[in-house]
């Protein structure tokens, strides 16, 4: 399913995101600031963990496509904004986890620190900081696709990514001590969780959600399937084509748009070939409306137009019929 394969490459990202940002923080970091450097050194490893996140998570589109142009734009997107997102998530995070503690303390509340209250309270908090380096990356996604509704998706997939990895960063981290790991071990599998918890479930909201999609029935990178969450979206060899039909020369640069007009999908020929632009083997010189299951030629690349209504009541259909029939 291409919704477990989407899941499962930004899970990989995601998650050698979070081993190289380990990795960068312990070479740039300080594993026992001071009081006066606390704060700098929790920006410090939130910007460089959430870049190195974002870096690998928002540009996975690009190096699936083996576009240079188009991971440049998109990798630079997500290390800028998660960078931010993640230097603000980890003192967010401090700054709750130290509040709680606070708050106990004046209630005359006593936490034993290897008790799993106290662990309940750290993976709430945790979960807290890092949704909001999910939410950046997300959001980054959105803003480098010029997408409202990839923007939308990603922002929740994010936040859910990054509450439940960094839930489980403190778990895992908590487990690691206790069987004898080091400090230093223990915040590798975390991070590594975190990466990979933020990438898959970032990648679920979004497929879940889109309205619509088109399907590479035949052509480079059969079977994968490319959303329309825009209002308008390219396909074309373009390196900024939102759908990139690279490898085959009867595909023009901006060959076609694919728009959302009233809730109804159009596929708009941009100057191309109509012999080259078939919407189920008709010519289309001008423009065609598009209803699920269409088969769109263009060139030699064959895609299939399909509805997330449709997709729905077919499962549903599927999950209704009785078992041999």
């Amino acid at each position: 399913m291409a919704i477990l394969s989407k899941m499962y490459f930004n899970a990989v990202f995601g998650a050698l995101g979070g081993l190289l940002g380990w990795m960068l923080f312990g070479v740039l970091g300080e594993r026992n600031p001071s009081d006066a450097y606390l704060n700098f050194n929790l920006l410090l490893g939130g910007a460089i963990i959430g870049g190195s996140i974002g870096y690998f998570v928002v540009s996975v589109e690009a190096i699936r496509d083996q576009s240079l142009v188009r991971f440049a734009r998109l990798a630079s997107y997500g290390v800028l904004i998660a960078m931010v997102g993640g230097g603000i998530g980890m003192l967010v995070g401090d700054l709750i986890n130290t509040g709680i503690r606070k708050m106990f303390t004046a209630m005359d509340i006593i936490m034993d620190t290897q008790g799993v209250f106290y662990l309940f309270v750290g993976m709430i908090a945790r979960g807290l900081g890092w949704s909001l380096l999910g939410i950046a990356i997300g959001a980054s996604e959105g803003i480098a696709a010029r997408s409202l509704g990839k923007l939308s998706y990603g922002t929740i997939g994010g936040l859910l990514g990054g509450f439940i990895g960094g839930a489980l960063f403190d778990l895992l981290y908590f487990v690691a001590l206790k069987a004898g790991a080091t400090t230093y071990l223990g915040n590798a599998f975390g991070l590594v969780i975190l990466g990979a918890c933020i990438g898959s479930l970032s990648a679920f909201v979004q497929t879940v959600f889109q309205p619509a999609n088109v399907k590479v029935m035949r052509g480079w990178q059969e079977g994968r399937e490319y959303p329309l969450d825009k209002t308008a979206s390219l396909l074309g060899r373009d390196e900024h084509a939102d759908i990139a039909l690279f490898r085959d020369m009867k595909v023009e640069k901006k060959h076609c748009y694919i728009k959302q007009i009233s809730g109804k999908y159009y596929l708009i020929n941009n100057g191309s070939p109509p012999e080259q632009t078939l919407v189920n083997e008709v010519p289309v010189a001008d423009q065609r409306e598009l209803v699920d299951g269409d088969r769109i030629q263009l060139g030699n690349v064959i895609l299939k137009f399909q509805l997330r209504e449709a997709i729905i009541r077919a499962k549903k259909k599927m999950a209704a019929a009785p078992a041999g029939s």
